[in-house]
């Protein structure tokens, strides 16, 4: 998945999609389908990124809100479950539920 299209990924008027020099199908607009760029297919890239909750508690809810709003359907469960998991042991005083119900909302 490619930010956006470029010559480095030539249109095929034949069947329509871009491609590597290698021939590998790309998409060329991740907002999209609400995946960051990457490699997926071709480097193994993992489809859900990695949750990487910020140090000060002040940034928690604008990060979430921020990863949360421009997930896939598919990924967003996921991040979620992170989410879900890796907030109380980083931040122990606050209310879960609370903190993605703002990042949802």
């Amino acid at each position: 998945m490619a930010e956006r299209p470029s010559r480095e990924f030539p249109f095929s008027p034949a069947d329509g999609h871009r491609y590597t020099a290698a021939g590998v199908p790309v998409c060329v607009h991740p907002e999209k389908v609400g995946m960051p760029p990457g490699s997926y297919a071709t480097d193994g890239a993992p489809l859900v990124p990695e949750l990487r909750l910020p140090n000060d508690i002040t940034d928690l809810d604008h990060y979430l809100r921020g990863l949360m709003h421009s997930a896939a359907p598919g990924v967003l469960e996921q991040l979620i479950d992170q989410a879900v998991q890796q907030i109380p042991q980083a931040f122990p005083e606050v209310d879960v539920v609370q903190v993605l119900r703002r990042a949802l909302g």
